[in-house]
């Protein structure tokens, strides 16, 4: 009678080798899902855009200095480099009623200024938070520690560097 002892055994060295083939399986896919973020938050891109916001109250305008830092949605958006505000022009008819005439608005103001802000620089235009387009003529509302404000976009400058 013949008896069969070629049974196959696993021993400490097998059970070795098996586990280093699923660690590097497991170091593989965790490092190429990791090395993209990473990838993208390292080449972020910084600009200067120069922003304009109008029907500012004086306190609102008070409540703005340089140096703020502005979010959009939830996230940091850039820091206010400059600003500069100006009485609000508004159209008015004249004396006569015949015609309209510019006029200040002492209760009103229009701020203009530079944030610089970090993004993604791609051939569809610069990218915020990989999903938020910024371009000219793009209106944001953003919050800073001290107010809410509206910008409207009015050119954009990409940092050298």
């Amino acid at each position: 009678m013949t008896t069969n002892d070629n049974k196959t055994r696993f021993n400490m060295i097998d059970i070795i080798i098996i586990m280093v083939i699923i660690a590097c399986i497991i170091g593989t896919v965790f490092r190429s899902a990791i090395l993209d973020r990473l990838n993208f938050a390292s080449s972020r891109d910084s600009a200067r855009i120069s922003f304009c916001a109008e029907n500012l109250t004086a306190e609102e305008l008070a409540a703005i200095k340089a140096g703020d830092i502005f979010t959009l949605s939830e996230k940091d958006f850039g820091v206010l480099k400059s600003l500069s505000s100006t009485k609000q022009t508004v159209i008015v008819k004249s004396e006569d009623g015949q015609s309209f005439v510019k006029a200040d608005d002492n209760t009103r103001f229009t701020l203009t200024g530079e944030i610089e802000i970090s993004g993604e620089n791609t051939d569809k235009g610069f990218f915020f938070d990989s999903d938020i387009h910024i371009g000219v003529g793009k209106m944001l509302n953003l919050k800073s520690q001290n107010c809410d404000i509206s910008i409207v976009i009015t050119k954009i400058t990409e940092n050298e560097g």
